[in-house]
């Protein structure tokens, strides 16, 4: 029965050599050393055998294939109890467990359940109340034996960058750097720009450069109306541009210079699958606050694969050029999927 087990988790790898090949993708040297690590890392919750690891960090820039070879592997695991979750969605879940009066301890593990396997795609950290929560999280998943895989645009030192809180989450990085294998993906290919087939909602949109009124009739986008229009989201008001009915009509500045948060995105995700923004600026021009909503947001509709349309006067490199936080590339790598439209 054992022998059979280990026999099952080494066929992780001919599964990713038949993935690849479907795709037409030739695996590098790195994605390689990291699948063969997949397999050794999950054969102890197929054996019963101590783990000397909890988990693995991946990180790399964009595109790198850290997305697709998690997914793979999620998906093939011979677990009865796993969880693929998105980052920014689990935490948003946690923190209304607790806001309902639940311990922390409890909120995590009503959260966690009973799995072995738990997976984090696209772990960003910059809201200092998530980065609380991340050290009880690990060892709770550490003291379980849960096996713990995390994708993630930059190295574990790098999270909650901002100098007003990194010191307060230091310990944690100690905690994922003793606990977790760190794994770098540096291949030079953005697999994303690849194959824009493949990208679901976010190629079905488009990036409208001067947009003309025809051109919107066209794709079935709507007109700004004389006056804004409120939409309640949770405690707070937004301004739309039109009606909240196909699509959700937002300006850049009410969207992204409103104080607004990830829990707003993810709300409105929940009743909205079509957005509209309007009027984005070269993102140089505003400050750093409110490029980091905008990459917010662009990583929840992206992970939502909601349907998005950008209206703005610039290409994209125009957009994004000159803008210093590092996520921006991940940005970018989402955005240049959607079609281009030149009024």
């Amino acid at each position: 029965m054992i022998e059979a087990r280990r026999q099952k988790a080494s066929a992780f790898q001919q599964v990713m050599q038949q993935q690849a090949a479907d795709k037409n993708i030739v695996l590098d040297e790195q994605q390689l050393q990291l699948i063969a690590r997949m397999d050794a890392l999950i054969a102890p919750l197929l054996t019963r055998a101590p783990q000397s690891h909890h988990g693995l960090y991946i990180w790399g820039e964009p595109g790198r294939g850290k997305s697709f070879i998690a997914d793979a592997f999620f998906n093939w695991a011979p677990l009865a109890q796993k969880k693929r979750v998105h980052f920014h969605l689990f935490f948003r879940e946690l923190h209304q467990i607790i806001a309902r009066g639940s311990r922390v301890e409890a909120a995590i593990e009503a959260s966690i359940g009973r799995c072995q396997l738990l997976c984090f795609d696209e772990f960003h950290l910059h809201d200092i109340g998530d980065a609380m929560l991340i050290k009880p999280l690990l060892e709770q998943l550490f003291q379980r034996g849960v096996l713990l895989i995390a994708t993630s645009n930059q190295p574990p030192e790098k999270l909650l960058a901002n100098p007003l809180y990194h010191q307060r989450f230091v310990s944690s990085i100690a905690l994922i750097r003793q606990q977790m294998e760190v794994i770098a993906l540096t291949g030079e290919k953005d697999y994303r720009t690849l194959n824009h087939a493949a990208q679901g909602a976010f190629s079905d949109g488009g990036l409208l450069v001067s947009a003309t009124l025809a051109q919107r009739q066209r794709l079935g986008l709507p007109a700004p109306v004389a006056s804004p229009l409120p939409l309640k989201v949770g405690y707070r008001t937004l301004e739309t541009l039109s009606p909240a009915q196909a699509f959700l009509h937002f300006s850049f500045s009410a969207l992204c210079e409103a104080p607004t948060a990830v829990m707003d995105y993810l709300q409105l995700c929940e009743q909205y699958p079509q957005w509209l923004i309007e009027d984005v600026p070269p993102l140089a021009r505003v400050s750093p606050a409110v490029q980091q909503r905008f990459i917010n947001v662009i990583d929840v509709l992206y992970d939502r694969q909601c349907r998005l349309f950008l209206i703005t006067d610039g290409t994209l490199s125009m957009l994004t050029q000159g803008v210093e936080l590092e996520d921006i590339q991940r940005t970018w790598s989402r955005l240049n999927v959607l079609p281009v439209y030149q009024g």
